[in-house]
């Protein structure tokens, strides 16, 4: 014997009833559905918010980005002046950036390694 089926139905001797000719009975099928014009209204705003929202971020990624990017060109820069001073400093020349502190041109520069005569090796 088959079980009665679990639904709202009275189904005592337990036929399988099939699925089709259930909603047909049922009505549920016939009727139409109709949205409250509140709820386009709310679901449209929510839209808008939504997109909003989205460029407002897509902002802001953009703007840490650049900001990012100008942080590391700084670095990149101070990075290659203090280069630039090392390599004049090796060859004997008294940097750009020294001469801008007031280390070039006289008066107290006696002691800097740049004015020091360097020591010849070899023959």
């Amino acid at each position: 014997k088959i079980p009665p089926c679990v639904s709202n139905w009275k189904n005592a001797k337990g036929y399988t009833i099939p699925l089709d000719k259930r909603l047909a009975a049922d009505g549920r099928g016939h009727s139409q559905v109709v949205i409250n014009d509140k709820f386009a209204q709310f679901s449209e705003s929510l839209l808008i918010a939504q997109e909003v929202a989205r460029e407002g971020i897509a902002a802001r990624i953009k703007e840490r980005e650049r900001q990012q990017r100008m942080d590391k060109e700084k670095k990149d820069e101070e990075m290659r002046q203090l280069a630039r001073d090392a390599r004049m400093m090796r060859t004997g020349a008294m940097p750009a950036s020294a001469m801008d502190r007031g280390g070039g041109g006289g008066g107290g520069g006696a002691d800097c390694a740049a004015c020091k005569p360097r020591k010849q090796h070899g023959p």
